[in-house]
């Protein structure tokens, strides 16, 4: 068989993953099945050459339905792949479908947990969750804010990473995002392992010359990463309470990151009520007078500045990703969200991996990604 045939096959056993999951999870947005196959048959080589992805409803991918969630939008399709989503398919990888986005909606409805359907996947990017939680895909592209990949990549059991703001184009993101506009939200990857969420990142990664907010940084080589040299904060920040799950996900990285050598420098700083209080003040921003957002944002300023002042003797940070496991299907919290806030206001990269039955968070400086990549490849490799 030729290799074209090879990747129809392994897309065409993708779609048939999807029609089962979609009929247990309810996670898929669009499908345009016809087109897939034929894109599959002439997929560009590299090192994605196949990979069948899933891609979040709010990333515009060319002939797909992009709604942004809104029953107003649902017949848009975009002419043009997002950047990110251009960069996957030059790469090789092949879309297989869009997801939907939320726990619970007017436009999808409910979407369900892969491992519990009673229990809630977690959003926004909930429905490349379940379909990655599923093995319908070993892939899918997310977008974060104040922890969209990461909550609901830990409660349904996959990696979750969100890069450096800045590091990967938000354009053809469907609500329209800039760096002014909302400086917190990133494109990001949901994976069955920390190597292809990575592989995702590094080739979404760099300037369009669309995106002014992205930085010409160069990405790391988590493999130049010594685990052993690195100075490293584990625990749950001002002592919070974290479930038996989480508590001994912790415990176990722990063990890892001592038996690898890295200096433990105690645990993580307690920055969980002011980034709270800075996020909602954020999320009610159109409710607000002039005055109070330029207050808003000189304590967004000042908490960056008393982050970096911190973590001066720390490289990387390791909490929970969530205090709990998935709950049963309800709204979603800011408590939810709230150990990924400070990492969404610094701009920090951050990926969540399982361990066990939990999840952790590994968090380093901005613009090291590779760093923070190296300690999950290490958590992971530990936790099999």
């Amino acid at each position: 068989m030729s290799i074209s045939g090879d990747v129809v096959d392994g897309v065409r056993s993708a779609l048939l993953r999807l029609d089962e999951t979609y009929a247990r999870l309810n996670c898929v947005a669009d499908r345009e099945d016809a087109a897939v196959l034929a894109e599959a048959a002439v997929a560009a080589h590299g090192p994605l050459r196949g990979e069948a992805i899933t891609v979040k409803d709010w990333i515009d991918v060319a002939g797909f339905r992009c709604s942004g969630g809104e029953l107003s939008q649902s017949d848009r399709r975009p002419p043009e792949d997002a950047s990110a989503v251009a960069r996957l398919r030059a790469a090789g990888a092949v879309v297989v479908a869009k997801t939907c986005v939320h726990v619970e909606s007017e436009r999808f409805g409910r979407v369900l947990n892969p491992h519990d359907r009673s229990r809630s996947p977690g959003g926004s990017s909930s429905g490349d969750a379940a379909a990655v939680g599923s093995g319908a895909v070993r892939l899918g592209i997310g977008s974060d804010s104040g922890g969209s990949v990461r909550v609901p990549a830990a409660w349904c059991h996959v990696v979750g990473m969100k890069p450096s703001a800045g590091l990967v184009p938000l354009t053809g993101h469907f609500p329209r995002l800039g760096e002014r506009s909302d400086g917190r939200t990133v494109i990001g990857a949901l994976a069955t392992s920390t190597r292809m969420a990575w592989l995702a990142v590094q080739t979404m990664a760099g300037p369009d010359g669309a995106d002014g907010g992205v930085a010409p940084v160069t990405v790391g080589d988590p493999g130049s990463v010594s685990v052993s040299s690195l100075r490293v904060a584990v625990g749950s920040p001002g002592g919070r309470e974290v479930c038996p799950a989480v508590a001994s996900a912790l415990t176990r990285v722990t063990a890892t990151l001592q038996e690898a050598g890295s200096s433990l420098v105690g645990p993580p700083p307690d920055w969980l009520d002011e980034a709270r209080r800075i996020t909602e003040a954020y999320w009610a921003r159109s409710e607000r007078t002039g005055a109070q957002i330029e207050q808003d944002l000189f304590d967004l300023d000042r908490f960056r500045r008393r982050v970096m002042l911190d973590t001066t003797g720390i490289d990387v940070i390791i909490t929970p990703t969530v205090a709990d496991t998935a709950p049963l299907h309800r709204e979603m919290r800011t408590e939810d969200y709230l150990f990924c806030l400070p990492a969404s206001l610094t701009g920090a990269p951050a990926i969540t991996v399982p361990v066990g039955s939990g999840a952790v968070q590994v968090i380093a400086r901005r613009w090291q990604d590779h760093v923070a990549a190296a300690v999950a490849l290490a958590i992971e490799s530990s936790a099999k």
